[in-house]
């Protein structure tokens, strides 16, 4: 009888740890609500959005190598300047330390897992979403042209007659409002 029950128990612990087990393939590494899938997810993510700034900051620099340069409009200038300011402060250096802290906080307490996985899992959509929306404004000429701090007089409506500056708000709430809610499940794991 013992052994019949070791045997069980050996299968049953067995079917657990598939179930446990972290989904295969891409789907499954993208669906995955693990905090060490997500915050490699942030990490790749932020350094793809930081290869496209240096690609607008090799932009800028090419306009600014000569005078009088006819390389890029004034207006286009305004609108990579302002796209490579907003991707590399929120879409590169708040979600690299918001993909180590998803990452290393769980680790480091010795949580399981961080606190509402889901929620964190959704954050990072909000961020990818967010983040490709303002690359998508960017390309069909949309994009941010007021400087990527929003100053108040440049967003007027004298100075920035078009929705450029309403568009980029939105794109950055969603940023935005993903780090925070990415942070505080960090933050509850130290719970």
């Amino acid at each position: 009888m013992t052994d019949g029950n070791a045997i069980a128990e050996r299968v049953e612990l067995e079917r657990l740890a598939q179930s446990w087990a972290p989904p295969r393939g891409w789907i499954g590494w993208l669906s995955a609500a693990d905090h060490k899938t997500i915050g490699i997810r942030y990490l790749v993510t932020g350094f793809a959005f930081f290869a496209l700034a240096g690609l607008l900051a090799m932009l800028m620099r090419l306009q600014l190598a000569r005078p009088e340069n006819t390389l890029i409009g004034p207006d286009f200038y305004d609108e990579v300047f302002s796209t490579h300011g907003t991707v590399m402060m929120f879409l590169f250096a708040v979600p690299i330390a918001q993909g180590f802290a998803v990452y290393l906080v769980p680790l480091m307490i010795g949580a399981r897992e961080i606190a509402f996985p889901r929620l964190n899992a959704f954050s990072y959509w909000l961020y990818l979403f967010g983040g490709l929306m303002i690359v998508a404004a960017f390309a069909i000429n949309v994009g941010p042209d007021a400087g990527w701090f929003a100053y108040v007089p440049l967003t007027e409506q004298a100075y920035t007659p078009s929705k450029r500056a309403d568009i980029w708000a939105q794109m950055i709430t969603f940023t935005e409002v993903s780090a925070s809610r990415s942070l505080n499940c960090a933050r509850r794991a130290c719970r």
